[in-house]
């Protein structure tokens, strides 16, 4: 039984993630349960007192998933046996993350009751506008979530793991200053459009790590981790890998992620 409110702390770049954990909530909410979404990255991890449960969803990456996630699980307040569940999104393969996300998890002194991964369509690297594809796996993605948050209410949830390989995978892309992500930085290294960008700013405002800083135009440092979300919420879709045909992706409105990101819809009007 799932103690109440379940507090789900969730990251999204692109929304994927973000419209999985809203399913998750507005489920539990049906089934008579106190639920509530809180930004991840927002969040201090050692305040969970309010929460009767704790939830954790997040895009995989690198086959696991960001470095600032690992962290905000690595750093939760003791749990002395409170319940917590993971959420995950993707596109692909995770391998790195089931496993050892519950073993920190169960570290902090907490009871790992359910994990699900929920396929959505990819965010990265596109070269095609949305379609039917996606209209259908975000269906099957949803309706996956809404079954998991049910399930988890009658018990019938599990988290299971196993050893060695995940935690390797993990390791893969733990440092932010990594040859992983370095890799992918010199790969793909995002660009800005002059031509296209209104240098309102929104694109430092809304990355997770801080990694743009607005000069004339954005400037990119060398800590990109590659969420997406600057690339998906820019208004004139002005951020890219310069010389590649990449395409934005956005799983959830526009508006509800910049509430998510904690930034003044004033920047809805470009």
């Amino acid at each position: 039984m799932l103690r109440e409110p379940v507090v789900l702390y969730l990251f999204s770049g692109s929304g994927n993630t973000h419209a999985v954990a809203g399913r998750v909530v507005k489920t539990l909410l049906e089934e008579g349960i106190a639920a509530q979404l809180r930004p991840l990255e927002r969040s201090d991890p050692g305040y969970t007192i309010p929460a009767g449960t704790v939830g954790l969803a997040f895009p995989v990456a690198l086959f696991s998933t960001y470095p600032f996630v690992w962290e905000f699980a690595e750093n939760l307040a003791p749990g002395r046996g409170k319940g917590i569940f993971m959420v995950d999104t993707l596109a692909g393969f995770s391998g790195g993350v089931v496993g050892p996300m519950k073993r920190v998890v169960s570290a902090r002194g907490y009871h790992p009751v359910g994990a699900v991964e929920i396929r959505m369509p990819s965010n990265y690297a596109r070269t095609e506008q949305e379609g039917p594809k996606d209209d259908r796996l975000r269906r099957r993605g949803l309706k996956k979530a809404a079954a998991f948050a049910r399930n988890l209410v009658a018990g019938r949830t599990s988290w299971r793991s196993i050893p060695l390989l995940p935690e390797l995978i993990k390791r893969l892309g733990r440092s932010p200053q990594g040859r992983a992500w370095a890799a992918l930085r010199g790969k793909y290294p995002l660009s800005v459009d002059v031509e296209k960008c209104a240098r309102c700013g929104l694109c430092a405002e809304v990355c997770p790590v801080s990694n743009i800083t607005m000069e004339a135009f954005p400037r990119f440092g060398e800590g990109c981790l590659f969420c997406q979300r600057c690339v998906s919420l820019c208004p004139r879709e002005a951020i890219g890998v310069k010389g590649r045909p990449f395409v934005p992706y956005r799983g959830s409105p526009r508006r509800e992620m910049l509430e998510l990101a904690g930034v003044s819809l004033d920047y809805y009007q470009y």
